[in-house]
């Protein structure tokens, strides 16, 4: 469950998540070192997802692959944020140095992370709507500060507890929340 702490929480990880990529891209400068990769683009189609199972699946695969920054925005920002991002010139620098981040992190870990399945999941309640909509409106307000929360329809919601895998074995798990918003698709926000 997100709560106003759990809101707070979210936006300091991703906050640390961008600085965390900035300082790799910066402290290994250019040009990539060779070395092997498990890593493949992972097949993603950009919220043509019919439903969150695929959507969170999608939305894992594209944090934990080469070149999936463009698909991870899409599903972290409402629509209105990935055009202000465009329209101010910064969207193409942001995926850049996400995706830029990702090859430095494989090449100083390879393992290898996989999506496993959905262990629980069930329809988000009032409260949690209400938390979405408020972390989504914070995430946003450096892009488009105008937006609101009326502007945020949650046509769906679901909370989503999934495992993964490392190297074929088990990693762990995570929960995440899985919300149609307006008419854009599928958003997903992590924690």
């Amino acid at each position: 469950m997100i709560n106003d702490f759990g809101v707070i929480y979210l936006k300091k990880i991703m906050a640390l998540l961008l600085a965390t990529t900035v300082v790799f891209s910066v402290a290994t400068g250019c040009q990539p070192k060779k070395r092997k990769q498990n890593y493949k683009n992972a097949v993603v189609s950009q919220q043509k997802s019919e439903s969150f199972e695929d959507a969170v699946k999608e939305c894992f695969n594209a944090s934990y692959s080469l070149g999936g920054g463009e698909v991870f925005y899409a599903y972290m920002y409402p629509n209105a944020a990935i055009d202000a991002m465009k329209q101010s010139g910064q969207y193409d620098d942001l995926i850049s140095t996400f995706n830029h981040g990702q090859e430095n992190r494989f090449m100083l870990d390879d393992s290898k992370l996989e999506y496993e399945k959905i262990i629980d999941s069930h329809e988000i309640n009032d409260n949690q709507r209400a938390a979405a909509k408020k972390y989504l409106v914070q995430l946003c307000e450096q892009f488009v500060p105008e937006l609101t929360e009326d502007q945020l329809d949650i046509k769906e919601g679901y909370e989503v507890t999934f495992s993964h895998l490392r190297n074929g074995e088990a990693d762990g798990k995570d929960t995440v929340l899985a919300i149609k918003l307006n008419d854009e698709g599928w958003k997903v926000i992590t924690g």
